[in-house]
């Protein structure tokens, strides 16, 4: 393993290390080289009350774990999920004041268990006895009317339809958990509470809590520890008011985290209340307490779009736009609180206008607006376009396919309470509503921008522009290129909308935003052992394309003027050599029988498209024509053209190997070949499909 690390918390030794070969990372909480600091003193100082000492153990591992989480990177930036950087091995030894409890089963067990699955890493934990901790104060019992729920508050859209549902509907007496990741938060978390307080028949008790660490341990921002911290906290809280229960409030359709890209669902997914997770942690707090602990979401059930809905219907509207969902925090400003491209973003945006409640939620608070903002070609383009295809897809399928498309779905049955059928059912039922909603937004944003769209005055890298131009991110169900949502399978590469949609051997497919070169590389993949020349492939492409695509160019290339040739304009060569002449008459005559067939059965559209495509060939043929007939000298050297499609290639090579390190080393010699003579001779007789599913 190429990611392994040993952390030291606390007063411990570094002997007996299981990596060597590697600098441990201390952490201490106090002391000398102290580099954690953990206000647990908020708690006491809100409860006057000491904290048991299983708890207080707890959250100082939860503490470790999350620092550690942020200390050791996953390899960079879009590192694939199952490459060999992005899980990692981390053993911990951490002084605690209970070590025989720790290290025994099942507690240690379960502690492994549910964070393996939180963080898609394997931890190691060795619990030694605390010797030197600080020392603890003791406090006189406040008595205050005890509290009914304890929740977790992070002041997103989700947990403050929480604190509405338990404070303001259900008029409970509600404790407000809340884990301060940065200062910036402060002032928009007063402003809520001060909100909550006055709709509320009792004030809410809020208990912030801290943890301040050095600046060199906060490198890794995915940071899916971090429930784990959140959980703690509000566990202990919980225990010091003698409850046996606390409550995450987070939309269905975030909690279950269905697949739907590699950008999405690698290094920026979370399982923060994965049900899986959810029954991890009341597994390990139960067996801490002693007694039955019960960790709930109840809106495990409820799309994002119903929680707006539920906080506009309960009065509190004026709430939403104090509330921050943003996982960009160091971008954030007074004016832009959100930056409008991250996953939670784009999921928040989307529910306040299928919510109607846009009013609430000024567009200018976001750094990119969701409909007409310009995204940075890459992961925010090909995350926006991923998301909106998923609706279109889900938003058209029976459960039936739900299923079929989303293995995940059925595993996650088994951390569900209900009969398997009914809650299936529910379970597809819920992002059937979550699709139709994102898909309305996009068709009521379509209508209402028309006139802009129909002029191109947007972006072109702009949601509305993905979607209405070339076909966009709607996969059109009669085109053999897009992808159906059954029978996958093992190895594809076909187009979704504007996006190029991969699977290699059987794993997650992946999603990239559009080149040239995925066009190449189709075409070699779909025939393998075949050799192609350069100008064979550039042929092939352009008229696959229509020449469109070729209007973006990379850095160093040169742009085509319209009606130029894309093979140039020196003195080496035909403009089009004899293969490619070859292809295009064979074509035509293909055309001509298309034409006949056509024209008997009365097909229109089928002659016009055929009709269409002829032209565009003899305009070829003739544009490449000189005196007499022949055909013209090349307008560009023959090399400029195997560089050309070359360079595309190794473009969308790059991007592959970017999400993709599986697929990315089969694709390189002696397999893929680039040059004169392109080819691709897989081993073991492996072939590729131009759609995502088998012919039956």
């Amino acid at each position: 393993m190429s990611n392994e690390r040993s952390i030291l918390c606390g007063d411990v030794k570094g002997d007996r290390l299981p990596f060597d070969d590697k600098k441990p990372l201390s952490l201490h909480l106090w002391g000398k080289g102290e580099n954690v600091s953990l206000h647990i003193s908020d708690i006491r100082s809100q409860l006057l009350r000491d904290i048991p000492s299983f708890f207080h153990d707890l959250i100082e591992i939860a503490t470790y774990v999350y620092c550690a989480d942020q200390a050791i990177t996953r390899g960079g930036d879009g590192v694939d999920n199952f490459g060999e950087n992005w899980r990692r091995t981390l053993f911990f030894r951490i002084a605690v004041r209970n070590p025989d409890l720790w290290n025994s089963s099942p507690l240690k067990d379960q502690l492994v268990e549910t964070l393996s699955f939180l963080s898609e890493d394997e931890y190691y934990f060795d619990f030694v006895e605390l010797k030197n901790g600080p020392l603890t104060q003791k406090h006189l019992e406040l008595n205050v009317d005890p509290p009914e729920e304890v929740m977790l508050f992070s002041g997103g859209l989700d947990s403050l339809g929480g604190a509405i549902e338990e404070a303001v509907i259900n008029s409970r007496r509600i404790v407000m958990v809340t884990h301060k990741a940065t200062h910036k938060f402060n002032r928009r978390h007063r402003r809520l509470l001060d909100l909550l307080s006055s709709a509320a028949v009792h004030k809410p008790l809020h208990i912030p809590v801290s943890i301040n660490k050095s600046k060199f341990l906060g490198r890794e921002y995915t940071q899916r520890s971090r429930s784990f911290l959140y959980a703690a906290l509000g566990a202990t809280v919980a225990q010091m008011f003698n409850l046996r229960r606390i409550r995450f409030y987070e939309n269905g359709v975030i909690s279950f985290n269905l697949p739907i890209s590699a950008q999405v669902v690698g290094a920026r997914a979370t399982r923060t209340t994965h049900p899986q997770v959810i029954n991890g942690f009341a597994n390990i707090f139960s067996t801490l307490s002693g007694q039955p602990f019960t960790v709930e979401n109840p809106f495990i059930w409820k799309t994002k779009t119903e929680v707006v809905s539920d906080i506009v219907k309960a009065g509190c509207a004026d709430t939403i736009k104090f509330s921050t969902s943003c996982t960009h925090t160091w971008a954030m400003t007074k004016l832009n609180t959100h930056c409008g491209t991250c996953s939670q973003c784009i999921d928040r945006r989307f529910a306040v206008l299928a919510a109607d409640a846009q009013e609430h939620d000024p567009k200018e608070a976001y750094g990119v607006d969701l409909l007409t903002g310009e995204r940075d070609e890459g992961e925010p383009k090909a995350m926006l376009a991923a998301y909106v295809e998923t609706a279109n897809e889900v938003a058209d399928m029976t459960a039936l396919e739900f299923f079929g498309s989303y293995g995940e779905a059925t595993r996650v049955l088994n951390h569900l309470n209900g009969s398997p059928d009914s809650t299936a059912l529910r379970l597809y039922e819920l992002h059937h509503r979550h699709a139709k909603c994102i898909t309305k937004v996009v068709d009521d944003a379509i209508a209402q921008n028309r006139s802009a769209i129909r002029k191109r005055q947007l972006p072109a890298n702009c949601l509305l522009r993905l979607v209405c131009d070339s076909g966009g991110v709607q996969a059109d169900p009669g085109d053999s290129n897009t992808c159906p949502t059954h029978e996958p399978t093992n190895n594809y590469i076909c187009i979704r909308g504007q996006c190029w949609t991969i699977r290699y051997d059987g794993n997650e497919e992946k999603i990239y935003t559009p080149d040239i070169g995925f066009y190449h590389l189709q075409i070699l993949l779909d025939n393998p052992g075949s050799t192609f020349s350069a100008s064979e492939l550039d042929v092939m492409v352009r008229r696959m394309t229509k020449n469109e695509l070729y209007t973006s160019v990379c850095p160093g290339e040169t742009p085509f003027d319209e009606g130029v040739s894309v093979l140039g304009q020196s003195d080496a060569g035909p403009v089009l050599d004899d293969d490619a002449v070859r292809s295009y008459r064979t074509r035509l005559h293909e055309i001509d029988n298309d034409l006949e067939k056509a024209q008997a059965n009365n097909d229109l559209g089928k002659i016009e498209a055929l009709a269409n495509e002829k032209g565009w060939i003899e305009s070829e043929l003739s544009n490449a024509q000189g005196l007499g007939g022949a055909i013209r000298k090349l307008g560009d050297d023959r090399n400029k053209v195997r560089n050309r499609v070359g360079n595309a290639i190794r473009r969308a090579l790059k991007k592959i190997k970017q999400y993709d390190k599986h697929l990315s080393d089969h694709l390189q010699k002696p397999i893929l070949n680039l040059g004169h003579a392109l080819s691709y001779v897989p081993r073991d007789g492996l072939t590729w499909s131009s759609t995502s599913t088998q012919n039956n």
